[in-house]
């Protein structure tokens, strides 16, 4: 084992091994205040039932139209591959 592949080895653990920074996660980097008021009010917002039902209903409604693409992009491209290697074979 060369001296190299040993310090690159010591040097990923040592990496590995630091504290890492989510300063993205932490509280304090909000802003406190936003165009409309305090930032804590929007925060304490809560959506009514009805909003969280059409919310679901949308969401769904994307969920199976993704789900629809993807089987039809994915029937195509098997359906290509499967003429392609009859073709190309027979």
């Amino acid at each position: 084992m060369s001296f190299g592949v040993v310090q690159s080895m010591i040097i990923s653990l040592r990496n590995n091994s630091r504290k890492k920074d989510l300063v993205h996660f932490e509280r304090k980097n909000f802003p406190t205040k936003s165009s409309e008021g305090e930032f804590d009010k929007l925060l304490k917002r809560k959506a009514s039932p009805e909003e969280l039902k059409r919310i679901r209903a949308k969401i769904k409604k994307q969920q199976r139209k993704l789900l629809l693409i993807t089987i039809i992009i994915s029937s195509f491209i098997l359906l290509t591959l499967i003429l392609g290697l009859v073709l190309f074979l027979g």
